[in-house]
């Protein structure tokens, strides 16, 4: 069964698991300029690597649910709720994972805005979850998985001058 917009997921997860593999050879061409990788080096090649293939898995749940004979209806949901979970998991954890790997406070100014539209994006996610106000549909799915994959890219194209230079701060 081919789910409605089934060509968009397939598209965005061929596009977040290129972006992932082209981060993954950025960082080893850095590594063989024979440069250090410091913490704040491997707090940005998490969160490239990590929203390329979070991307791409929001992007290839419903088509497998869809594949394994589940309705479309309870695909659109299933993987509503579980892309919900995954994007309250990840960004309640991220701060302790970061401490983990780096010192320094996470700076609050750069990350409201994104915790702002993750939570946006999480709400409409609950909402195609339990089909209020709409029946679910693609729409939440394919921009929670478009927002995390251009949450990566924009934080590699900010970041692309400090994998090349010395410098640790964003």
């Amino acid at each position: 069964m081919d789910l409605p917009g089934s060509a968009y997921l397939y598209t965005l997860a061929t596009l977040s698991m290129t972006f992932a593999g082209f981060c993954a050879i950025v960082i080893v061409l850095r590594q063989t300029t024979g440069r250090e990788v410091s913490g704040f080096h491997i707090v940005l090649m998490r969160l490239y690597l990590e929203s390329g293939l979070w991307a791409a898995a929001f992007c290839m749940l419903p088509p497998l649910l869809a594949v394994c004979g589940v309705a479309e209806r309870t695909a659109w949901r299933t993987s509503s709720a579980i892309t919900a979970m995954v994007m309250i998991g990840y960004g309640a954890t991220y701060p302790m994972r970061r401490r983990a790997m780096m010192a320094g406070p996470l700076p609050s100014v750069r990350w409201m805005p994104i915790v702002a539209i993750s939570t946006f994006i999480i709400v409409a996610l609950i909402s195609n979850a339990v089909g209020i106000p709409y029946h679910p549909a693609i729409g939440p799915i394919a921009v929670a998985a478009t927002w995390t994959l251009a949450c990566g890219a924009t934080v590699f194209v900010l970041a692309v001058n400090t994998l090349w230079s010395d410098t640790t701060k964003l």
